[in-house]
């Protein structure tokens, strides 16, 4: 995360303590697309890292990873790495993917370019990467 990503995490993360509902809201929201930009979930910041390590130059090597073309020669990033965007991308260009899946995958392709995934799709998503893009297993 950028020193000003990180910068304008704790001023939302400060705004969840205000007294108006709307401002509250308005700020988990925000929290809640910082996040995703950088494939990070609530329970990334919220548990210690001595129970849930957290990579502290992901999204810089997410950066990187997402720039370059997803091909053969670039391996896929370990599961607890890869962005959602990156899952997106190799599963999309995978052959162990079946195109009806492709077509379940393209439902989320909005919530992925704009940041705005939900658990649910988070989990989806980290489900048929491990199994088709890191297992091989063809779904």
């Amino acid at each position: 995360m950028t020193p000003g990503d990180y910068e304008r995490l704790l001023k939302l993360i400060n705004m969840l303590g205000s007294d108006s509902d709307g401002e509250v809201v308005n700020a988990a929201g925000a929290i809640n697309r910082l996040l995703n930009a950088h494939g990070l979930a609530w329970s990334d910041i919220l548990l210690p890292r001595k129970l849930l390590p957290v990579r502290a130059n992901a999204p810089e090597d997410a950066d990187v990873a997402a720039d370059a073309p997803a091909s053969e020669d670039i391996g896929p990033p370990p599961l607890g790495q890869a962005t959602p965007q990156q899952m997106y991308d190799f599963l999309m260009a995978s052959g162990h993917v079946s195109t009806e899946t492709k077509r379940d995958i393209r439902r989320h392709a909005d919530a992925v370019r704009n940041g705005r995934i939900s658990p649910e799709v988070r989990g989806e998503l980290q489900t048929m990467y491990n199994y088709a893009i890191l297992r091989r297993t063809y779904i």
